[in-house]
């Protein structure tokens, strides 16, 4: 793997070399591969991609412009735009901006996939991490109320269930945060109340309704999933 960098632009490229071929360039999904003989060096390949810099930089340009977005992303109850971009990175990168938008930036490695795919990761990796950020002091908050806390708790992704609670762990699906706070507290509360009550009988629900009266609004709104 090469870098040319020239100002703010940075193209990245990948060198094949054969033996009987000619000096050409791609750029397919957003990278770049030179194809050049065995016997060119680095540097007369370095000169052309130079010379065809203006041309690369458009097609890295044009692809990043049809990039997957994914309109009415819900965090904490709010709409968000996403906008995915590539980067020379080893782990994926979040950024939350104040205009409701979410620039996820992917490895490289990523643009091999499809961009259905591509999206779908960044959502997942998007919810685990503001999951990660906020799990700890939601958590802090139904200890306080209740006075009572699980043995451990993970964060891990579940098919159409927010929450569970098993032999005295928790486990809280990062989708949750996709959901207002008050909600998110409910279902973590909701889940501290099994470490008492395995069932949802009558003094499960006093308990429920002593510290969160509004709990079946909420129920409502998250009515399609199990917790």
């Amino acid at each position: 793997m090469s870098i040319f960098g020239r100002k703010d632009n940075v193209i990245t490229y990948t060198v094949n070399k054969a033996v009987n071929t000619n000096m050409y360039i791609t750029v397919q999904n957003g990278e770049v591969v030179v194809n050049a003989p065995w016997y060119f060096t680095s540097n007369k390949i370095q000169q052309m991609v130079q010379e065809k810099k203006n041309w690369i930089l458009s097609k890295m340009q044009e692809y990043e412009e049809n990039l997957p977005n994914m309109q009415s992303v819900k965090i904490f109850g709010k709409n968000y735009d996403i906008q995915v971009r590539y980067k020379n990175i080893k782990m994926p990168e979040l950024s939350l901006e104040q205009n409701y938008k979410i620039e996820i930036v992917l490895p490289n490695k990523y643009k091999k996939m499809g961009n259905e795919q591509i999206l779908k990761i960044s959502i997942d990796k998007m919810y685990e991490q503001i999951a990660k950020n906020e799990i700890e002091s939601l958590m802090e908050n139904a200890r306080k109320m209740l006075g009572m806390a699980p043995e451990e708790y993970t964060v891990t992704k579940m098919k159409d269930t927010l929450g569970k609670c098993v032999n005295g762990k928790i486990t809280i699906n990062p989708e949750l945060m996709q959901f207002k706070k008050e909600i998110i507290q409910y279902v973590i509360a909701h889940e501290f109340c099994h470490l008492k009550y395995k069932t949802h009988g009558k003094r499960f629900y006093e308990i429920i309704e002593k510290h969160i009266p509004e709990y079946k609004k909420y129920e409502r709104e998250i009515q399609n999933y199990e917790f």
